[in-house]
């Protein structure tokens, strides 16, 4: 399960009937939030990864621009050397480039709406840790206060503040919901661009030779 997974899961938890269970609430109580603390540190680790990877991603496309123009710049000069074979296979190798230059761009995209994803997701998280944080004390005492009533009551009071103050469970669940749709639309654009791709580099390269022709020409 990825990090905005564990995330969800983590805040849609039912927190009453995991006091319910507890042998020693004060304990357990300090444990569920470091639980909480570690997906949200590792969360912020991957936010760091994944822009640091779109920065990288983003130089390697500016790099094979510089490469495309070279090989357009070889096309014309064997073009206007009267060399069409040495023409033809720069402009293939400037479409190679085109097609790298593409997937770069697409896997930067893919980089940055992870870290924007995460970034969301993690403001939720943040929020609720500081709120328990708050009123961790306070929490321990009612989990103790609780294991000394009735069943029934105990479930009514124990944690009713701690969930009431967790009501932002819903955006989390959309948030992580965007999140899979994104993956699936980022899946599907990685397809499509390969298949585009493909198509391009089926056209004749005779096809573009002409047209560069025709451009020196005119």
């Amino acid at each position: 399960m990825g990090i905005l997974g564990r995330i969800s899961t983590l805040i849609k938890s039912n927190v009453n009937d995991a006091i319910d269970s507890m042998q020693d609430p004060a304990k357990e109580i300090d444990q569920m939030v470091r639980d909480m603390e570690e997906p949200a540190q590792k969360a912020r680790a991957e936010v760091g990864q994944s822009l640091a990877d779109a920065r990288r991603l983003g130089r390697k496309a500016t790099d094979l621009d510089g490469e495309i123009a070279q090989w357009q710049s070889r096309a014309e000069t064997a073009v206007r050397a009267g060399d069409d074979g040495l023409a033809k296979e720069a402009l293939k190798r400037k479409g190679e480039k085109e097609a790298e230059r593409a997937e770069t761009q697409k896997a930067a995209q893919e980089q940055e709406v992870n870290a924007e994803n995460l970034q969301n997701a993690l403001k939720t998280l943040d929020q609720r840790l500081k709120d328990v944080k708050l009123r961790q004390g306070t929490l321990r005492e009612r989990a103790r206060a609780a294991k000394g009533v009735s069943p029934l009551s105990g479930k009514t009071s124990a944690f009713d503040d701690f969930e009431r103050m967790s009501s932002k469970i819903d955006s989390v669940e959309a948030e992580a919901g965007l999140a899979d749709e994104l993956e699936g639309r980022s899946a599907a654009s990685v397809e499509a661009e390969r298949k585009l791709n493909e198509l391009a580099a089926g056209n004749s390269v005779d096809d573009a030779l002409a047209a560069l022709k025709k451009k020196l020409g005119g």
